[in-house]
This record gives structure tokens, sequence and C-alpha cells, in this order.
């Protein structure tokens, strides 16, 4: 059966940002879509996301696994470190290396994620050149890591809620893509 997992960033959750509006769309075209709620991620361990994606995580050949900016490198631990394969994943805002912005995650880059070995079958990655929490260049080069298709966009800032998204269009129509 069809199914997403979506793995949050940094002090998000669930109800926050596009998740709730993609979660709503995907069900209504018969996809099952879960949005995990990530351990203390006002806090984040490594440790401990790696150990709720394990206890969480059931992945096939019809799994898409969705990262927005911390839960991309959270999910390529996983990956790295259960030595699982999936066939897809798509990475918004995201990063694999420390950022000099946020130093407080510097543990998450240092942790399994460049690991090559385990990475998705094809990856996406959809980065705005105005994002100044994970900026574009960050994922400029996750997408070169990955060899992922790479989707660019003038505007969405960091994709969340109080920079007005609530919805990510580009997502639904490339998982509609993905999914057919």
């Amino acid at each position: 059966m069809k199914k997403v997992y979506v793995t949050h960033g940094y002090t998000a959750n669930p109800s926050r940002n596009w998740f709730p509006w993609l979660k709503q769309a995907l069900e209504k075209l018969g996809v099952e879509c879960e949005c995990l709620a990530m351990p203390d991620a006002n806090n984040p361990n490594p440790q401990a996301w790696l150990e709720h994606h394990k206890n969480t995580l059931k992945l096939n050949e019809e799994t898409v696994l969705i990262g927005h900016s911390l839960g991309c490198i959270a999910l390529l631990n996983y990956l790295a470190a259960t030595q699982q394969k999936v066939n897809t994943a798509i990475f918004v805002s995201g990063f694999y290396e420390k950022l000099p912005t946020l130093p407080e995650l510097d543990s998450f880059a240092t942790f399994y994620a460049n690991q090559t070995a385990c990475l998705p079958t094809k990856s996406y990655v959809i980065s705005a050149l105005d994002d100044e929490i994970v900026p574009h260049l960050f994922s400029d080069r996750l997408a070169q890591y990955l060899q992922a298709d790479y989707i660019r966009l003038a505007q969405g800032g960091h994709f969340i809620d109080r920079d007005g998204i609530t919805e990510l269009p580009i997502l639904l129509e490339l998982l509609k893509q993905i999914l057919k």
C-alpha cells in the first residue's frame, strides 16, 4: 500500500506548517500519510530521533519519505544507521551538513548522514532562494550529494507557517506524479 511519512523539523510538530494540509490532500487521493511527532523538537537529539524513526517507520517499495529542514538529515541518519533502502524521498529546505545559523543542530550533521550506501533510489529536493533558515546553498549541496531532481523556487522562505506557507502545492503535484 502506498504510504507517505513526513518528518518535521526543528521546533515544529505535525499540526504546523503545510503538514495538515498535505495529509488531508493525500488522504483524499486514497494515500495514507503519517506526519510523525518527533521527540522534543525544541531540543532535538539525533539518537532520540533515530529511535523514533526505528520504532515508527514501516518501509516497503511504495513508501515515500518526506523530510522538512532538520527532518531531512534525520531521515538520512535513519537510512544510514539501519541500512534500510527506500525508493523515493523528498527533502524540503533540507541540508546534510552543519549549518552556521543553527549550531545547536550540529550533532545531527556528525551522526550518520554522510554515508552514501543507503541513499534513496530517487530523491527530490525543494528549496527557495529566499530561505533564511537553511540558505539555499545548503539545499543545493544536498541535491548534488543525493543526485536529486532539484526544484529551486524564487520565493517560499523556509516553507513554514510564520512565512504564510500552510500549503505546498508543488509538493502535492510532485507526489501525484510519483504515486501514479
